[in-house]
């Protein structure tokens, strides 16, 4: 990745809209991808995916020259609301499972030299997962593992611009009603993985408010995407070959709906090949 750095007063009015401006790039002549923008009120950064060309470097000069700073007009999103909800409003609702008992291994291969292998699971109807258990070889030790549930999941956007340091977030309501404590939310990409910018530590639903655990590393505009992820296992290092069982002792289950993703990251630290099984319990 390749970082572009411009003074605001590069800028002719000497702001910046990070959506106009993302527009304005992917319609222009440059090829290399562009990865995001942050801000300050000193400066803008602009992250492309490798090094731009001579030519490309020029035209992004030319951008950067005519850019009016003027946010683009963005209709309501349309949310995909209700995807990890407490248990008692989803049973409220009727969108249960039908309380039948299944098993089955989810299979991750991993090649040598991998350093990282990430893998979609999901299923075409609800389903609540009872528990999990993880069968540590010798291979994996000191490799590791994460484990999030409906990962980059659109649910709303930002009411007010979020600025780095920031530990506040102003969000739609739709944001309120699918986000709880302790998810993670980002800036919403799609078919990729967003960004992410922290995990939630408290709602106010008086001031429409969401405050995070630690201060935010990127800007954004008022009415840029917003994400929400549950991450069920942030971070596990296997440490010794053995056997590791997740939610046996728990009589409650894990609800997610048809069609959201459970995706698994695995860190190939010691670059060996492997088959990595994940025997889960679930009703359907």
């Amino acid at each position: 990745m390749t970082t572009y750095t411009y003074n605001i007063t590069d800028f002719p009015n000497q702001k910046v809209a990070t959506d106009r401006l993302t527009q304005e790039i992917n319609n222009s002549s440059i090829i290399i991808g562009l990865s995001y923008i942050t801000s300050d009120p000193l400066t803008v950064l602009l992250f492309f995916k490798s090094d731009l060309s001579i030519d490309e470097k020029t035209t992004l000069d030319g951008i950067v020259a005519v850019h009016s700073g003027e946010p683009l007009a963005h209709p309501d999103p349309i949310v995909m609301a209700e995807i990890l909800t407490e248990a008692t409003h989803w049973v409220k609702s009727g969108e249960t499972t039908q309380a039948m008992f299944a098993a089955q291994s989810l299979i991750i291969d991993v090649s040598s030299g991998d350093v990282e292998v990430a893998k979609n699971f999901s299923w075409p109807y609800n389903i609540a997962v009872k528990s999990a258990t993880i069968y540590v070889t010798e291979d994996m030790v000191g490799d590791e593992m994460l484990v999030h549930e409906a990962p980059n999941t659109l649910v709303g956007y930002l009411t007010q611009p979020l600025n780095i340091g920031d530990t506040s977030m102003y969000v739609s309501e739709t944001v309120l009603e699918n986000v709880m404590i302790a998810y993670y939310v980002g800036l919403y990409q799609p078919g990729e993985e967003g960004i992410e910018i922290g995990q939630v530590l408290e709602k106010d639903l008086k001031t429409q408010c969401i405050k995070l655990l630690t201060p935010s590393d990127v800007s954004a505009d008022a009415y840029s995407y917003v994400a929400m992820c549950s991450k069920m296992i942030p971070e596990l290092l296997f440490t010794c070959s053995q056997k590791i069982e997740i939610g046996k002792t728990i009589p409650t289950a894990s609800r997610l709906p048809a069609n959201i993703p459970i995706r698994i990251y695995y860190k190939n630290n010691n670059g060996k090949a492997k088959k990595v099984s994940i025997f889960v319990e679930y009703l359907y």
